[in-house]
């Protein structure tokens, strides 16, 4: 039997919020959570503090593409909490054996990514009398869009390196329909990105690909194809509004000190509309801009402000009721209060509303 790939997920974002939401919504379903070289540049270290602390059980890679000073930038992406980092192919190879000098200090892996890199056997020889032995093979973004698809002629060369030693990752465009042209391979770990981020319900995307890498690396050929997730209802989704507010350290406008509970036919919150105090001492209107700001497409009439110094959520007003549109709501609001110095817990408040989404 064939040793399973794991399964990574490409966060190749150009914002934080929205990778908050989706590393909180699939961390369960997979092995790997990849902090993109889009979401590398436009977060920095910062979004690699800030998925680590959301995710702490997880393996995190910062898909930096070092093309220089190998061992500074590994050791900056293990300090912020990464356990892997990717070195791109055409980095001299004194910037190579910078960066995995650091990652061997450290204990912590490197990748080689082959972007660009013509010669790849002549290439990949090079890196393996250094000691290196994890290598991404990548059919590029770029390349994708230009019409370019999976060949016998790559399957060959990535069975050239696992027979080099490497344990070879595989990505580009990788789909739950293409995974069975890849199953005759040893893959170490397989990529998936917009297969997952950007499906109607990315973890139930995200589960469906973990079963099928099961099924097709096991040989059982039972055909797992799908796997769905009980619907949020608005009173769930209300709830799960609530109690995260409150793990961030928010505080309803409703007393709820003598509310006999959220499943108590006498509750005192109803309805779709969570109404929350805004923290003294901070700018009411600066808080409100940015939390628009970090709404997603079509988000927006889920939030509003009353002249009462306070603001709410509605999730009856989201044009999709799902988990991921429900994280969304509670990472743009705490993404909004950080940004105005207000401090929150955003793995409590992501950690509650799972837990309460998935009664």
């Amino acid at each position: 039997m064939k040793t399973i790939p794991q399964l990574q997920i490409a966060l190749d974002y150009i914002s934080l919020p929205p990778a908050l939401v989706m590393a909180s919504l699939v961390a369960p379903e997979v092995d790997i959570i990849e902090i993109g070289t889009p979401l590398c540049k436009a977060a920095g270290l910062d979004g690699i503090k800030a998925i680590r602390e959301i995710c702490p059980g997880k393996l995190i890679l910062a898909d930096f593409k070092t093309p220089d000073v190998g061992g500074i930038e590994a050791a900056m992406a293990f300090d912020a909490g990464a356990d892997m980092i990717t070195v791109i192919g055409g980095a001299a190879i004194a910037t190579v054996k910078e960066a995995y000098a650091e990652t061997q200090r450290r204990g912590k892996e490197m990748l080689m990514e082959l972007t660009g890199v013509r010669d790849i056997i002549a290439r990949a020889t090079e890196w393996r009398q250094i000691g290196i032995d994890r290598i991404v093979y990548h059919r590029e973004w770029d390349a994708q869009s230009a019409g370019r698809e999976w060949g016998e002629d790559d399957k060959a060369t990535i069975r050239q390196l696992i027979n080099m030693g490497y344990r070879v990752t595989i990505t580009g465009g990788l789909t739950l329909d293409l995974l069975p042209f890849f199953a005759d391979l040893e893959a170490s770990v397989l990529i998936c990105g917009r297969s997952i981020r950007e499906q109607p319900d990315p973890r139930a995307a995200a589960r469906a690909i973990r079963l099928a890498i099961a099924d097709l690396w096991s040989g059982s050929n039972s055909n797992v194809r799908s796997s769905s997730v009980r619907s949020s209802s608005v009173d769930l989704a209300a709830k799960a509004i609530r109690w995260g507010v409150s793990e961030m350290g928010l505080s309803l406008v409703t007393d709820g000190r003598d509310c006999p509970g959220c499943n108590s036919a006498n509750r005192f919150c109803r309805g779709s509309r969570t109404d929350i105090r805004i923290p003294s001492g901070i700018d009411r209107q600066q808080f409100f801009r940015q939390l628009i700001a970090n709404m997603g497409t079509g988000e927006s009439p889920a939030v509003g402000m009353d002249a009462n110094g306070s603001f709410y959520l509605d999730v009856g007003a989201l044009p999709l009721l799902n988990e991921n549109s429900i994280l969304s709501l509670l990472s743009a609001t705490s993404v909004a209060l950080q940004k105005v110095g207000q401090p929150t817990n955003t793995r409590a408040a992501m950690t509650v509303a799972h837990n309460i989404l998935s009664e």
